[in-house]
């Protein structure tokens, strides 16, 4: 039973912690969701279920994935993704044809639908000769949600607004469900994100310079205060002239008058201005404060506890900088098997780190792994969309194909972030290599392939 002391208390801590709001006409789903939850966990009440929570990550999360909906299916809201073909891609095609790439977040994913089908817009809509690049972050809050969505395997309620012919081109039958072919899962990265959490934009983690943003049915589970944090720290992300989509529930005009507002058939749209500027650090953001005291503490037990010794602090964890600081020690001493460990432990730790694909993409294409090579030297720029050392190794690669066009087209992109740098200005993260080095070497470069 939720009495009245333990709704206070769980209210602000889910509150707190990961912005959902539930006022007490939501009290009633804030019980069924934390009743399904303790029985996952196997705890008899509600009161043993918060003292669990407060010292284990594992149970929390189940918290949340009990408390977060994940409702959704492919190609939601069809006038939204026929205002992405006909408004917001013609737009950026016209102002991105130059270095013909696209990077999108879809802000809880849920299962991994949303972000799908905006890959699959967006290889149908967008010019293939020659080809873009795309690159799609998808992140949840609910752990759960992103094991299914990594799986990409659906039964047939998740089609039931897929245009015809879409499941057959996209997707192999597998034992009476729906499993997405490699090629467009390949187009996705998936990443837990808590969007309460002041920790975007982030040009570490990737979370920057996004050319399209999806963001639908999840600011309604948050009070004003968080929903306005969230808006602005979506709007930093954003690249000048970069769209936002929210859902159809979320209209409020006032949230969003920093953008520009455009109405399409069955949609509006928000715009950054051109002229905005391209970043505003997250860490001037402030998390949300509940305006009310924090609660007691739970009761002492009834029972006499022994007093136990107070273990020592846990040592920070390593920073991203210092794991890729050994892994590269490692590679330069050619110890490439401690090199791909210490990479797998940098990723597994810091999944959006551009420099750690990078160096995962010189073990390939030193193991004569091209294919794999390329993926990840394209993934790191995917990530860094400036990332000089990603664009240059994707040309190498390019080269080493016989394919000199796109090796041209990626060492000039790298050279057109060169010239907008300081000549001191350190662009390679491995060897201290400043923007006047590296256009040197990228010269050369240009030189030797016909540029």
């Amino acid at each position: 039973m939720l009495s009245d002391d333990l709704y206070q208390r769980f209210a602000s801590l889910v509150r707190e912690r990961a912005g959902l709001y539930y006022p007490p006409q939501r009290r009633a789903d804030l019980a069924y969701g934390l009743q399904r939850a303790a029985q996952q966990l196997g705890v008899v009440d509600l009161g043993q279920l918060l003292a669990l929570i407060e010292r284990s990550p594992a149970a929390w999360n189940e918290v949340i994935a009990e408390l977060t909906i994940g409702e959704t299916y492919f190609f939601r809201n069809a006038a939204q993704f026929a205002a992405l073909r006909e408004v917001i891609l013609p737009d950026l095609i016209q102002r991105r044809s130059m270095v013909r790439y696209v990077r999108l977040w879809s802000a809880g994913c849920a299962t991994g639908e949303e972000p799908y089908s905006l890959a699959i817009t967006l290889r149908e809509a967008l010019p293939a000769d020659p080809p873009w690049q795309i690159s799609i972050l998808a992140t949840d809050i609910n752990f759960r949600f992103l094991e299914r969505a990594r799986e990409a395997l659906y039964g047939n309620w998740s089609f039931r607004e897929t245009p015809d012919g879409v499941r057959e081109r996209y997707f192999i039958p597998e034992s009476g469900r729906w499993r997405l072919r490699d090629e467009i899962k390949r187009d996705v990265v998936f990443a837990h994100l808590n969007l309460v959490e002041p920790s975007y934009p982030s040009p570490q983690l990737g979370i920057i310079a996004f050319d399209i943003i999806f963001c639908r049915n999840v600011l309604i589970y948050f009070d004003e205060p968080t929903t306005q944090q969230i808006v602005q720290r979506l709007y930093d992300a954003l690249t000048p002239g970069g769209w936002l989509v929210v859902g159809h529930a979320e209209p409020n005009i006032e949230l969003y008058r920093q953008f520009e507002t455009h109405n399409a058939p069955g949609a509006v749209l928000y715009r950054k201005p051109l002229h905005a500027p391209p970043f505003t650090p997250a860490t001037t953001v402030v998390p949300p404060v509940a305006s009310k005291p924090a609660p007691p503490p739970l009761p002492a037990p009834s029972r006499p506890v022994l007093p136990a010794t107070k273990p020592a602090p846990a040592p920070p964890p390593p920073s991203s900088d210092e794991l890729l600081k050994q892994a590269r020690a490692a590679a330069d001493r050619g110890d490439w098997p401690t090199a791909q460990t210490h990479v797998q432990a940098l990723l597994k730790a810091y999944p959006l780190f551009a420099p750690a694909y990078y160096l995962q993409a010189q073990i390939a294409e030193h193991h004569g792994a091209l294919d794999e090579a390329l993926a990840d030297y394209r993934r790191s720029v995917y990530l860094d969309p400036h990332f000089v050392m990603g664009l240059i190794g994707m040309a190498g690669i390019f080269a080493r194909q016989s394919q000199p066009d796109p090796a041209r087209r990626a060492l000039r992109q790298a050279a057109a972030i060169l010239d907008q740098l300081p000549a001191d200005h350190i662009v390679d993260p491995f060897h201290d290599g400043t923007a006047a080095e590296v256009r040197s070497y990228l010269n050369l470069l240009l030189q030797q392939i016909g540029g």
